[in-house]
């Protein structure tokens, strides 16, 4: 079974974002290597030193496990970036690993997934 968790959701505000890193470590955990691709606001969750004030605690320390769990599929939008006006040197400080998209191989990565979970 493959999946593709696409995080599209800011980690300020709700739990959405914590649930499907919370999703990941458990298909990783049953050997079933969960995909992650980040869209839009779901970018700040690579952030790791925003200073956006939330009563919630940032996620970012969840990716320190990702290598532990054998999750190594992490894929960026590239227009999400632009979209998001997020310079990509804010993102090289990540504990992981990530490969860039355009629009086509967004596509092409979600045609190849048998499942697909949007958070």
């Amino acid at each position: 079974m493959s999946t593709l968790i696409v995080m599209r959701s800011t980690p300020y505000g709700n739990t959405n974002a914590k649930d499907a890193l919370d999703i990941a470590l458990i298909l990783a955990t049953f050997e079933q290597s969960p995909s992650l691709l980040y869209q839009g606001a779901g970018l700040q969750q690579l952030l790791l030193h925003s200073q956006h004030t939330t009563p919630f605690k940032h996620i970012g320390n969840i990716l320190k496990a990702f290598p532990i769990y054998d999750i190594e599929q992490i894929y960026i939008d590239k227009a999400s970036i632009n979209e998001q006006n997020i310079s990509l040197d804010r993102l090289n400080d990540l504990p992981v690993e990530y490969k860039l998209l355009d629009t086509n191989q967004v596509t092409e990565l979600m045609h190849n997934h048998q499942h697909i979970m949007v958070f």
